[in-house]
């Protein structure tokens, strides 16, 4: 028996390795992506707390500075605030974080469009000649830069400049922060700190058209998305995920950098959605009936358009390329630039190509008109007209239903019992049974092959208008997670 049982396990062994070659057992018993390991675990932690601590006057969080190779990783992270290991705290303050973002990204930026129109206020600047008036003020000193702060050292709220300047949807900041937590505002003081190349894309540059304050926030959501960091998302099962970044995030920069490369990604979307509009061919493409679709220049209802654009290569050719190091992560956006703008160029050459085709055909045909040569078309006719002679006696009373030398009664019988959708022909010397049932009246009607209308459409679906300023807006967060201790 034990012989036995050996040989049978052996014999279906070699049936299933010959069945499943050794690749697909290896891809079968092996992990695609690695699980994050312990670092990895702690800086994921550390972003959901921080995404899911909601923002409000006063917020203060601290721990104890003890000098550990862990939190020296991380004590350069824009959450901080300054001078932790003389104060031997590491300390997150909604006060410290609003201020930095005032006087980085609504003040700084500005600076000298504002002292141009205080000087030009004060009659001190000739608009023609771009001289002082009073004289030679080479050894004039700049007048201070209005900061517009409180007494209590803290920005303006509320202030227009909040959504003038910075792009938020109220005078007051708070509110915009629901779905991205302290981690958004993080993110965006990170922004408006160490990337100001970056942010006067929004501010004066190709990319004004969009707020920069929601535009940073909704992506701050879509790397939490990417990261399982959201509440609905079990946080044992977010660290048991398999993903092909997940050894990149031991370096605390990553998350910083993935922020930095999809806000650069977005604004290329935009300028490259801007160029698409300007073709006549695409902009007809993507035109579905929304308010914006009419201009030849990109608005706010392109908003959704733009993220998903922007999401679908963050995730798919970005993050999903699997880079091991932010070095490797950045090598591979400077390609995958390269990469969106000769498509685009591609893409703008193929809808001009297309144009000139319709000028040169009059504008009449979007798709030029395929004529089959006159041999297929008689060929073609031949056998349509074969196929509806030979269905049509098929379904007549007339055509035998046996090769046998049968009576006329016989023949008579066998075509009571045919219908006229579905012939039966059956075998030699056999006769249907006389008790079939009334037949149908028989379609002797020949198709005709000129008419030409089956499989014409009715009609063209049209997609139906959706909100494209859905995106564009800042979900809520219900139940917030209690302030915790980092």
């Amino acid at each position: 028996n034990f012989m036995f049982a050996r040989g049978f396990a052996d014999d279906a062994g070699r049936a299933i390795g010959n069945l499943l070659p050794t690749a697909s057992l290896q891809s079968i018993t092996t992990r695609k992506y690695t699980l994050p390991d312990k670092t990895v675990a702690s800086q994921v932690l550390m972003y959901r707390q921080l995404l899911h601590t909601k923002c409000r006057p006063g917020l203060k969080l601290s721990r104890p500075f003890q000098g550990t190779p862990a939190q020296k990783a991380v004590m350069h992270m824009p959450w901080w605030e300054q001078g932790i290991e003389e104060s031997k705290k590491m300390v997150i303050s909604y006060d410290n974080l609003i201020t930095r973002l005032w006087l980085n990204g609504a003040i700084e930026p500005f600076r000298y469009q504002d002292q141009a129109a205080s000087l030009t206020s004060a009659g001190e600047i000739d608009l023609l000649g771009g001289e002082t008036t009073p004289g030679d003020a080479a050894g004039k000193e700049e007048p201070p830069l209005e900061t517009y702060m409180t007494d209590e050292g803290l920005p303006p709220v509320p202030h227009q400049f909040w959504v003038d300047r910075l792009g938020f949807q109220q005078p007051d900041p708070v509110t915009d922060f629901r779905s991205g937590g302290v981690l958004s505002l993080a993110m965006m003081v990170y922004m408006v700190e160490s990337k100001p190349v970056i942010c006067q894309r929004f501010f004066t540059g190709d990319t004004a058209v969009l707020p920069f304050g929601i535009t940073c926030i909704n992506v701050t959501d879509m790397i939490a998305k990417f990261l399982m960091l959201a509440k609905s998302t079990d946080r044992m099962e977010a660290l048991l995920s398999q993903k092909p970044f997940w050894k990149m995030f031991a370096d605390p920069n990553a998350i910083l950098a993935v922020q930095e490369l999809a806000m650069t990604m977005l604004c290329d979307v935009a300028v490259e959605l801007g160029r698409e509009k300007k073709v006549p061919a695409l902009a007809k493409q993507m035109s579905d009936g929304m308010p914006g679709d009419a201009n030849d220049r990109v608005t706010v209802f392109d908003f959704s358009t733009i993220l998903e654009r922007t999401e679908k290569r963050v995730r798919d050719d970005l993050l999903g390329a699997g880079p091991k190091t932010v070095e490797e992560l950045r090598s591979i956006a400077g390609r995958l630039r390269v990469k969106y703008q000769n498509q685009l160029e591609r893409k703008i050459q193929r809808a001009k190509q297309q144009e000139e085709r319709e000028k040169g055909d009059g504008g009449n045909s979007t798709v030029p008109a395929i004529t089959p040569p006159p041999q297929f078309k008689d060929v073609m006719d031949k056998a349509s007209g074969m196929a509806g002679g030979f269905f049509s006696k098929m379904k007549s009373a007339k055509f035998p239903t046996g090769f046998n030398n049968r009576s006329e009664a016989s023949r008579t019988e066998a075509a009571s019992v045919a219908t006229a959708t579905i012939v039966d022909i059956p075998p030699l010397d056999d006769v249907p049974s006389a008790t079939s049932s009334q037949p149908a009246e028989a379609d002797t009607t020949q198709p005709d092959p000129s008419s030409g209308t089956e499989g014409d459409w009715a009609g063209t679906d049209i997609k139906p208008p959706t909100d494209a300023i859905n995106n564009f807006s800042i979900g809520d967060e219900d139940d917030d997670d209690p302030d915790m201790l980092l």
